[in-house]
């Protein structure tokens, strides 16, 4: 989902909330209660989208993900110990700067070498990594792998959910344009107050947009 998709998501909640909090303002056969629960309707169609947008299979890739980052995080931190007897030792083993998962899997695989060296898997062991540590950092890459190339046969799912998410985003708009019309109709008079429960409850909040660049307006001419 992007943003304006997640504020009209969370105003159709609010909506929902709305309808659920003034229910019996409405008799089970009218209009405005029916719509209530198609809106409801939409929403869990949207969750169903947003999952299949997801799909199991890249969620799968991110808990191994956040799982490699934690080791690797456990063997920088080791090996700056290390490095108090050996300067020099810790650069073998450095985090990489940013987040992207490329830079991860390059110094996992730079670590994995350099822990495959005579001898220096050894030196984390004294530290209390488990001695499998090695062994379990090559399984966790080659099963990262292996999610990756099951993620790319996925894309196709993740393409329709994308547009049935788009379809369902529609249809609620239009559902909560049908509701203003009934909740004006039957509060502007007989309860202003929650007309302007309503109204804060259906109102979408813009998506922050990025603040253009400024040209500097040209200094001043100097003056004698």
């Amino acid at each position: 989902m992007n943003d304006r998709e997640v504020k009209r998501y969370e105003m159709f909640n609010r909506v929902v909330t709305f309808g659920h909090d003034n229910a019996a303002d409405f008799t089970a056969d009218s209009i405005a209660a029916g719509l209530f629960a198609r809106l409801i309707a939409v929403m869990q169609q949207v969750d169903a989208a947003r999952t299949g947008q997801m799909g199991g299979r890249a969620t799968a890739r991110s808990v191994l993900l956040d799982a490699l980052r934690i080791d690797l995080k456990n063997i920088a931190r080791t090996a700056r110990e290390i490095e108090d007897d050996k300067p020099g030792f810790a650069d073998r083993f450095r985090m990489p700067a940013g987040n992207s998962q490329a830079a991860l899997l390059t110094a996992a695989n730079r670590m994995l070498e350099d822990l495959k060296k005579d001898g220096v898997a050894a030196q984390f062991v004294a530290y209390e990594l488990p001695e499998t540590f090695v062994s379990d950092l090559e399984a966790d890459l080659k099963a990262i792998g292996e999610t990756k190339e099951e993620e790319n046969s996925g894309d196709t799912q993740g393409v329709e959910s994308t547009a049935v998410l788009g379809a369902a985003i529609d249809a609620g708009l239009k559902i909560v344009g049908k509701l203003n019309a009934s909740m004006h109709n039957k509060y502007t008079r007989q309860n202003p107050a929650k007309l302007t429960a309503w109204k804060s409850a259906s109102h979408t909040e813009r998506v922050a947009s990025r603040a253009k660049a400024t040209t500097p307006a040209p200094a001043a001419p100097a003056t004698a």
